[in-house]
């Protein structure tokens, strides 16, 4: 006991102390969506998470199925089970994995799980953030500060930062699951691969091997964090090649290391990646392109950086072959890397998705790198550093809370007919498939419960059903809520989630490919004259491909349900968490 308290005393005496209080500031900062939701709703919170991130609906959703015992390959919206192909979830399949076996073994439940995960990976990242300023540039002040900059001030740099009223998500390195449980990973990777550079033989070679396996964890992780960290190492064997030749030979036997360690985990990923569902490409915008992308506004503040550094050589306040210059300027030069990597690849699969969750970060470390070696001479405290960066992280907080309060407490209200249905289908049928007349709640159910939808927003994510399985749900959908071909003409114009819905999210979000086709007010007409067919053309067939059991609606004033009613039977109701929870049984006679 007394040598553990000797050692945490010791610990917090060689500055980590600064580094723990600037954690404890990230995880109150990036707490304010979720407090804002739990004071919210005060006594009437249901145990809902925050959503910072409406793609955290999936993720809720597979770590849920995992939880229940479901195989890796499955998709917990239709409730198919081991299926033959691959997804970005199957492939992905570490981080659920953990926290799978982990929520099992605490008997909390998914919501649970997301709950407390984001508070403590915010912790986790910061620490390790702290850990590898504090490594290099050995001043712990500094590096509790670079560290607030570099987490809290991420979304100001992103490209969504650069254009006013505009924002992906906030504090989106945070998002449930991935990127949040790997994201600490990345730069303790970077660290790992550093000092493998920086470090006699004897030792390095143990970093190496360090790295190598951290590199093979983020390989199952999540894709943007694995490429982004290879542009990046990349990048510095590459630097350090030129800037310090007289240690090729060291540096050609680090980097063997890390690929002995890397390889098999490369090839089993990318054997996975072959057997990937027909349809993954389409549903994640999979663009072929040599074309290079060069003036992104976070490349642009990469090259600016490169440029100070270069300013500093000249002026010789900096040694170009020192290993902090070389260091920033593989954090300077990564961008340009990631973003251009299709002119050899010919490949580039939503480039944005790095802007959001890593690179805008990794272009902030080479930036306060620079900033600590050459910017010693402009006349800011850190004190004032700091106030930046928690008012950026404040403001950003209250802003994300403030604008998915509706949504959140929408969510809360309703999980206790999740929870009702969930019940349902233990004493009854496994495959049961539930209607919502609310798209949100369709997204959110399956984390709650294991009923299957007819049609969620979601439904694309896992890419287990075939684009005319997606619209024939779709369509279905619509029909049973009273949607006519002219009510989805006026929907199709003003509602993006449902041109999303019929013609594919790569059609309606500009940022996912750089080959972005705007929809045609042609195909608008074909898709309704598509959906009037399908009605006029309706049989018990095709109704009891997918039959419904249950019909949930948040609200029964506007909708029309004679559709489904000629059908199906339905009971009266039962009235649970701010809906109307029917349960229906198909009629089994012709309806033409």
């Amino acid at each position: 006991m007394n040598w553990t308290r000797k050692n945490l005393r010791l610990w917090l005496e060689s500055g980590w102390k600064l580094g723990l209080f600037a954690s404890i500031v990230v995880v109150v900062v990036t707490s304010i969506p979720q407090l804002s939701l739990v004071i919210h709703q005060r006594d009437n919170w249901h145990g809902s998470y925050a959503i910072i991130d409406y793609d955290e609906l999936s993720y809720s959703a597979y770590l849920n199925s995992l939880m229940h015992g479901r195989p890796r390959r499955n998709d917990p919206y239709t409730s198919d089970r081991e299926k033959d192909a691959e997804n970005l979830f199957s492939i992905q399949f570490l981080p659920p994995y953990v926290l799978a076996i982990i929520a099992r073994a605490s008997r909390v439940s998914a919501s649970t799980v997301f709950i407390l995960l984001m508070p403590l990976m915010a912790f986790l990242s910061s620490l390790a953030i702290f850990w590898f300023f504090y490594s290099v540039i050995g001043n712990a002040k500094a590096a509790s500060v670079f560290m607030l900059i570099v987490l809290l001030c991420g979304g100001l740099v992103s490209q969504s930062g650069f254009k006013f009223g505009v924002a992906y998500s906030a504090f989106a390195f945070l998002r449930r699951y991935v990127p949040a449980v790997p994201f600490p990973l990345f730069f303790v990777f970077c660290l790992c691969s550093w000092r493998a550079f920086n470090l006699r033989f004897k030792r390095a070679k143990l970093w190496a091997l360090f790295a190598g396996l951290v590199f093979s964890f983020l390989v199952f992780s999540y894709f943007y964090l694995w490429t982004a960290a290879a542009a990046w190492f990349f990048s510095l064997t590459m630097l350090w090649l030129i800037a310090r030749p007289d240690e090729r030979s060291h540096v050609f036997a680090v980097v063997a290391i890390l690929l002995g360690i890397s390889v098999p985990a490369l090839s089993l990923y990318f054997y996975l990646l072959s057997r990937r569902t027909q349809t993954t490409d389409i549903a994640q915008a999979l663009t072929y392109t040599h074309a290079p992308d060069l003036f992104r506004p976070i490349e642009i503040m990469g090259f600016l950086t490169l440029g100070w550094l270069i300013w500093g050589v000249l002026r010789r306040s900096i040694n170009f072959r020192s290993p902090l210059a070389v260091l920033t300027a593989s954090f300077a030069i990564a961008p340009m890397v990631v973003f251009n990597q299709q002119i050899v690849t010919g490949i580039t699969l939503q480039p944005f998705h790095y802007e959001q969750f890593i690179i805008n970060h990794v272009v902030l470390v080479g930036l306060v790198l620079a900033y600590q070696m050459l910017g010693q001479h402009i006349k800011i405290r850190l004190f004032l550093w700091v106030v930046f960066a928690v008012g950026i992280g404040l403001a950003t907080g209250l802003k994300e809370a403030h604008g998915n309060l509706s949504l959140n407490v929408r969510r809360d209200e309703a999980k206790p007919v999740f929870e009702r249905l969930d019940s349902l289908v233990v004493h009854s049928d496994t495959d049961a498939i539930a209607l919502f007349n609310n798209s949100l709640l369709a997204a959110s159910a399956p984390t709650c419960s294991s009923v299957a939808q007819l049609w969620a927003p979601n439904l694309y994510t896992y890419s287990y059903t075939s684009r005319t399985e997606e619209i024939e749900r779709l369509h279905l959908y619509l029909y049973y809520l009273g949607v006519d071909p002219l009510g989805l003409e006026t929907d199709l114009r003003q509602n993006i989630q449902l041109q999303a819905a019929v013609f594919g999210l790569h059609r309606v979000n500009s940022l996912l490919s750089p080959q972005f086709t705007p929809i045609s007010d042609d195909e608008m007409h074909e898709a309704v004259a598509a959906y009037s067919a399908f009605i006029k053309g309706l049989s018990l067939e095709q109704v009891s491909r997918w039959p419904v059991s249950y019909v949930v609606m948040i609200d029964q004033e506007g909708y029309n349900l004679s559709n489904l009613d000629r059908w199906y039977f339905r009971d009266s109701g039962e009235v649970v968490g701010g809906c109307v929870l029917y349960r229906v049984r198909l009629k089994r006679e012709a309806k033409g």
